[in-house]
């Protein structure tokens, strides 16, 4: 039996001044009411309410619970309202995992304008560097890339992550580029701990690369410096695209374009939640990104 049997009815008898009162505005019929209420008398071991033909009155016993069971009833109300705004505000934490491979500068400049705007919610963006390690449940949202594993999760697809090769000026100057995939392997190779390079239509190139990370924003930095060529996110290559201090390739072959996916727990969604996906898909067009529209995208940052 529910311990909270009988003490609506109870709390309902004393709101409305009767039994016949409190079946009405609880859907119920009066001996009912009186029924339940005799049983949370008898499961407390306590007379309640003095019973009279046309009356009721509380006993010392009825008084003292009515007080603690009515506050209780506020405070559940309270919490019932709490726990709504979650579903139709934008209020609370949200727990964002990034991803930390390919630089999170960019997703992190867009939740913190997404921050500014959404005063009400907390942000928590954790970077993590391989996506096989990611404990799902630990976050409310996970931006992921390329092709999905099966899971029990829901994912939105928001744009892409669109990788091109890049290298110092003066670097190309002295070795030129490459002229396919697999001439690669004739340059000084950047790469991540996979040692090689990955290209649309799932084209992959081993090499000896002469420096591996697996950090992005490393990769980019021995880019710089003039130590070979690197395959980068253009998101991460803007400020050194614009600034010159690294070019990269025009050439369709060389690109390598992963789509991007929030990823989320089913069921009843948050508003936080929501708002933060709806605000993805609204801020970041779908298109393959490339090297020359990085003044664009630094414009709309």
């Amino acid at each position: 039996m529910s311990e909270w049997r009988g003490i609506e009815e109870f709390l309902a008898v004393v709101r409305y001044g009767s039994f016949t009162a409190a079946g009405r505005k609880l859907g119920v019929s009066k001996s009912f009411v009186s029924k339940t209420v005799q049983e949370l008398e008898d499961r407390l071991g306590a007379q309640l309410l003095i019973r009279t033909t046309r009356r009721f009155s509380l006993t010392d016993a009825g008084k003292m619970f009515h007080a603690e069971c009515a506050a209780l009833q506020e405070r559940l109300r309270n919490a019932e309202y709490a726990v709504s705004r979650y579903s139709t505000d934008p209020v609370g934490r949200l727990r964002i995992g990034l991803s930390d491979i390919f630089g999170s500068d960019y997703m992190s400049t867009l939740l913190a304008d997404f921050s500014r705007a959404n005063p009400g919610i907390k942000i928590e963006p954790i970077a993590y560097l391989d996506e096989g390690d990611v404990a799902q449940e630990r976050f409310d949202l996970v931006i992921r890339y390329g092709t999905l594993p099966d899971s029990n999760r829901k994912a939105r697809m928001f744009g892409y992550l669109s990788h091109c090769l890049c290298a110092a000026p003066d670097y190309v100057e002295r070795h030129g580029w490459p002229d396919s995939p697999h001439a690669l392997k004739k340059f000084d190779c950047l790469t991540d701990l996979s040692s090689a390079f990955f290209f649309n239509d799932g084209v992959e190139v081993k090499v000896d690369p002469r420096w591996r990370s697996n950090s992005g924003i490393a990769l980019r930095s021995a880019a710089r410096r003039g130590l070979g060529i690197a395959s980068l996110p253009v998101s991460i290559l803007i400020d050194s695209l614009n600034d010159g201090s690294l070019v990269a390739l025009d050439a369709e072959w060389s690109y390598y374009d992963r789509e991007c996916w929030v990823v989320y727990s089913p069921g009843i969604m948050p508003a936080a939640t929501r708002a933060f996906i709806d605000y993805l898909v609204e801020s970041i067009p779908r298109v393959k990104v490339r090297p020359d529209m990085a003044a664009t995208i630094e414009r709309r940052l």
